[in-house]
């Protein structure tokens, strides 16, 4: 159907692959929150399980931009036609990083997990993965909804 109406009437063909694009592109960045989510959740499960583990430093994992290929390679991508692909172009991902959380401060066995925190942490970093994986969910029934012409 798409393509019969990309070749009869390009004007609506393409406004309608566009339209589809731009759909899945929202669901990529939820993807991508509940893989950080999800990897967050492992860090911090770490951290307990350790819990009485002599000598043990936590960690955790924070957010940051990750570079993008013209900022690793030294080069500007340009965009030539309205249709190619913006892969490259787009803004930086957020991806985690791993570091080290010794700010609870070590106890006498020099183990620096304070069970509370951790505990706290975790169930914060699974309400948010709750959370975007449920908004998730419905912009996938909204696409299959759409994509099965309104029936259920």
């Amino acid at each position: 159907m798409l393509i019969y109406l990309w070749k009869s009437r390009p004007g609506i063909g393409r406004a309608l692959w566009l339209g589809v694009t731009g759909s899945f592109a929202h669901i990529d960045s939820l993807r991508q929150a509940l893989d950080y989510h999800l990897q967050r959740h492992n860090v911090l499960a770490t951290n307990i399980a350790n819990v009485n583990t002599p000598g043990f430093k936590p960690s955790d994992m924070a957010r940051v931009a990750e570079p993008g290929f013209a900022e690793i390679f030294g080069v500007a991508l340009k965009r030539t036609h309205a249709m190619h692909s913006a892969q490259g172009l787009e803004d930086l991902r957020p991806t985690g990083r791993v570091f080290a959380d010794l700010s609870s401060g070590a106890g006498a066995d020099g183990n620096y997990v304070s069970l509370d925190r951790e505990s706290g942490k975790l169930a914060a970093n699974n309400l948010r993965f709750d959370v975007i994986s449920a908004i998730a969910s419905a912009q996938l029934r909204q696409l299959s909804f759409a994509a099965a012409d309104g029936k259920r």
